[in-house]
């Protein structure tokens, strides 16, 4: 009985240690490749970088491109840099131009560093140029506080219309609806020059009338001062301006993508 005993607590451990490994077994956690080809974006994004790092260029590809197939667009611009450093021109056009078109700077960027590998110095050149407000917000909504030099706080709402089709966002339209004293509509037109893919300086003239009262009067009023944006967010602003309605003023603006203004408004 003793000798019975002794061998089952001589087995015990080794039950134990089967047991644990079994349950590790059964748990462990599937890898990138696995998740990858179960559909995840993120992991082939992932695996793919990790081949990079181990220097399977062709497989890398491959998984770039399942990612970028899943519109992650990270990864066609990863499938792309790919292969260009490849030599692979004419497949890397097609990832980077969806990178591009998806409104990603880096995107823009690349495709820039494609068309002056091929010797097109004018579409690298317009293509940098684009890239610095691509991923900027087309319609944007802003509200701004108005500190007039002399005289009672006020106020502004402004729609900033900017699409690429307008010199890629240097050229806006809008509207704005004043409120230092009477209430005030205007019409606004505008150029911003956009230093770097988060700082422009602005200029826009306003012309609009006051409203209420038996007669609308005119006003005119011009702004000059710098944006500081956050990608597709929006931005904030500073300027210095003048106008028939409220004399000379500094405005400070906080202005957020339509759908983001709206998503706003609907929580308040």
């Amino acid at each position: 009985m003793k000798t019975l005993l002794g061998r089952w607590l001589c087995l015990w451990p080794c039950l134990l240690a089967m047991a644990c490994v079994t349950t590790a077994s059964n748990t462990r956690s599937p890898g990138l490749e696995e998740r990858c080809n179960e559909g995840s974006a993120s992991a082939c994004e992932s695996w793919g970088q990790q081949l990079t790092g181990e220097q399977q260029a062709e497989a890398a590809d491959q998984a770039f491109g399942l990612a970028c197939a899943q519109e992650s667009i990270s990864a066609c611009v990863q499938q792309g840099k790919l292969r260009m450093e490849r030599g692979n021109l004419e497949g890397a056009e097609p990832p980077l131009f969806k990178a591009y078109d998806a409104g990603q700077e880096e995107g823009a960027l690349a495709l820039a560093d494609l068309y002056e590998a091929r010797g097109d110095g004018a579409g690298a050149s317009r293509l940098r140029w684009e890239a610095l407000s691509i991923d900027k917000s087309t319609v944007e909504f802003a509200l701004g506080m108005r500190i007039p030099w002399g005289g009672e706080l006020g106020g502004a709402l402004d729609v900033n219309v900017q699409p690429m089709g307008l010199g890629a966002r240097r050229l806006t339209l809008g509207a704005n609806l004043s409120f230092p004293k009477d209430l005030t509509l205007n019409a606004t037109v505008g150029y911003q020059h956009f230093v770097t893919s988060w700082a422009a300086p602005y200029a826009r003239a306003l012309v609009g009338s006051q409203l209420g009262g038996r007669r609308a009067r005119l006003n005119l009023g011009a702004e000059v001062g710098a944006k500081l944006f956050a990608d597709s967010i929006g931005h904030m602003g500073v300027a210095v301006g003048g106008s028939l309605d409220g004399s000379m003023y500094t405005v400070v603006e906080l202005g957020l993508d339509w759908v983001l203004a709206l998503v706003v408004l609907a929580h308040l």
